[in-house]
């Protein structure tokens, strides 16, 4: 089987996690065989996956970027992200066990700890059409880039006594990695209710934090112009006009709401929660590992569809959409 891999034009700190991650969890698991993939971190159970190939999910979750799916005999599920993505695909809600970016520290990824600053992560768009090393230098605080090398932002989040994330995984890595965490309320809303997903694993209530756009250009991707190719293809082209219309102003205007956030009380789930949720996972992954078609699968005529043979090499697929 490959491992899928969401990537855009720009690397994504959460979906990049999949090529660190997986290898060390599921050692000599994966090949080139693309009849079979695997679904890890993301929000990817939808219908951009081929139907007619067997998809093998493991923490993946459900976030209204693609048209919804009907699981049918090709779906073979360990588990999901948190209950409201089980509860969105009808499986049982016992397989809303948590996100797999939870179980970085287990998997021998914890950095050098030396918390000083406070650290803040934009989600990737944000860091794409913002200013936010900008606001993040009048703000006092380290700015975290989502579209670099996730092993180097690991270990810049080794240095934060805090961390301010508008991206999920930077929230979900800081709280495996023990480290006081900021919710930042993502600028667009489509990114909001994954959140609430993994959130529910831990007994969770997020307090969000509101950001302003840092660019005219971020302000006018929030519009309906967004929502249509050719909305987004007057964007695109004016991409550079809107990144400086009234610049210095909505830098100050983002760095005052960034400071106000920085200064929130943080956030952390119970050591006793986050235990528990690695635990199910890792059970559920040497499960995966014995036995990889014997997830939950959808029955037909009462009859569990068979395991398949599962070659073992490493390769990931990258995808655009």
């Amino acid at each position: 089987m490959i491992l899928y891999q969401w990537r855009g034009t720009h690397r994504n700190f959460g979906d990049e996690l999949n090529s660190l991650l997986w290898p060390r969890l599921l050692p000599d698991f994966f090949d080139q065989d693309a009849d079979t993939r695997f679904l890890g971190i993301g929000s990817v159970l939808d219908r951009r996956h081929d139907p007619s190939i067997t998809k093998l999910v493991a923490g993946s979750g459900y976030g209204g970027y693609e048209a919804r799916i009907v699981l049918d005999t090709t779906w073979i599920v360990h588990w999901v992200r948190g209950p409201r993505t089980a509860r969105h695909l009808g499986l049982p809600p016992s397989l809303g066990i948590g996100d797999p970016g939870s179980l970085v520290p287990l998997a021998g990824l914890a950095p050098a700890r030396d918390p000083r600053g406070i650290g803040f992560m934009p989600h990737f768009e944000s860091a794409i059409r913002g200013a936010w090393q900008e606001v993040a230098a009048l703000t006092g605080v380290t700015l975290i880039d989502p579209r670099g090398d996730p092993a180097a932002i690991i270990a810049a989040m080794g240095q934060c006594r805090a961390v301010l994330s508008e991206a999920l995984h930077g929230v979900i890595v800081a709280d495996a990695l023990r480290i006081p965490w900021i919710a930042i309320r993502p600028l667009a809303p489509i990114h909001r209710s994954k959140w609430n997903d993994w959130a529910d694993t831990l007994g969770l209530t997020i307090a969000f934090h509101p950001l302003c756009p840092s660019t005219a250009l971020e302000r006018a991707h929030l519009t309906h112009l967004s929502r249509f190719h050719m909305g987004r293809g007057l964007l695109h082209r004016q991409a550079a006009r809107l990144q400086v219309i009234a610049r210095d102003r909505y830098i100050e205007q983002a760095a005052r709401a960034l400071g106000k956030a920085a200064d929130a009380e943080p956030q952390l789930s119970t050591a006793l929660r986050l235990d528990a949720v690695q635990t199910r996972m890792m059970e559920a992954i040497e499960a995966l590992r014995r036995t990889p078609m014997r997830g939950w699968a959808r029955q037909v005529s009462g009859v569990q569809r068979p395991p398949a043979p599962v070659s073992r090499r490493l390769v990931s697929e990258t995808t655009s959409v």
